[in-house]
């Protein structure tokens, strides 16, 4: 759709909500998520600027906002390359969209690419290793901005990281997040991707968890979307979570089986790397530093320019 179209197309879909934000300047356009809480696509009316608008709706009940919102809202105004900005955001807010009357909302930037998941899935886009380092490196590095805050996403999964009009990969959705000022860690993460000391609700160190579900992406993105094992039940009729550290070497020839790849798919540089990262115990895996250090993670990448060209050739 031509941006000139985008507030008479909003009209018609939302002709009951007001254009109450940012002193009437934004117009709602379409909705884009609704996985966990409703996003939608908005429009500055008067730059035409596009940008995203997440809903929370109000805890009624304890007539309090919602708690994801006030996680949220913690990673407001940290300007990363490879973090979703939040612009602005507001504690409470009449609406009637939804059928909901009573809303916060964070204003974020807008990633027109959409996210890894649905890139990968698509499978237009040849991730070989060269690319999946790149991506890799950025997740890395808008991680270690958290990580250096004491904080930890504690969701991290391809869903969450989207791609911008450069296609630079930027995190987003702290809603489940943790900081130092937090009295325990309360997010229950992603089925699949979440470390264990996750799964069984004692995570003392919420850092060593974002690395275990960074380990599984990693794997994800190098396997076009194949998970390395299921969540406490059996992959392909195999146990490959207990396969994995009781026989690393039956395990990766079983992912080759399932693959069907050749043994040399996966390298060695790159085993010992998700090996290290997806440690049972927490104490085990590496830091973010650490994870800079492996011999995979220092070969090849992209740079900003030639990323751009591979992915705008494919898209």
């Amino acid at each position: 759709m031509d941006s000139s179209d985008y507030a008479s197309h909003s009209r018609s879909l939302f002709p009951s909500f007001p254009t109450f934000l940012d002193n009437k300047r934004l117009q709602f356009i379409q909705k884009i998520d609704e996985s966990k809480f409703p996003v939608y696509l908005i429009q500055d009316t008067r730059t035409q600027k596009l940008q995203v608008i997440k809903l929370f709706p109000w805890n009624e009940e304890k007539d309090v906002p919602c708690l994801c919102f006030q996680k949220e809202v913690r990673f407001a105004k940290i300007n990363h390359p490879n973090l979703v900005f939040i612009h602005t955001h507001k504690i409470e807010q009449e609406t009637y969209l939804d059928d909901i009357q009573r809303v916060s909302y964070i204003i974020m930037d807008y990633a027109k690419n959409g996210d890894l998941f649905d890139i990968l899935m698509t499978a237009k886009i040849p991730f070989d290793d060269q690319l999946i380092r790149t991506y890799f490196h950025q997740i890395v590095a808008g991680l270690e901005v958290i990580h250096n805050r004491g904080a930890a996403h504690l969701d991290l999964k391809l869903e969450n990281f989207l791609l911008d009009e450069n296609f630079t990969l930027k995190i987003t959705d702290f809603d489940l997040s943790y900081t130092p000022e937090d009295k325990r860690v309360t997010g229950k993460g992603t089925v699949n991707y979440r470390a264990p000391e996750i799964i069984e609700g004692c995570c003392k160190d919420p850092q060593a968890a974002d690395i275990y579900s960074a380990g599984i992406a990693l794997f994800l993105l190098k396997t076009g979307g194949k998970l390395p094992f299921k969540e406490r039940s059996l992959y392909h009729g195999v146990d490959m979570k207990a396969l994995l550290e009781t026989n690393t070497k039956e395990f990766w020839k079983k992912q080759c089986e399932f693959l069907g790849k050749e043994s040399s798919f996966f390298s060695e540089e790159f085993k010992r790397l998700f090996i290290w990262m997806t440690q049972q115990y927490s104490c085990k895996r590496p830091t973010i530093s650490q994870i800079k250090t492996s011999l995979w993670y220092c070969e090849e990448t992209y740079s900003k320019d030639e990323l751009y060209r591979f992915m705008s050739a494919r898209i």
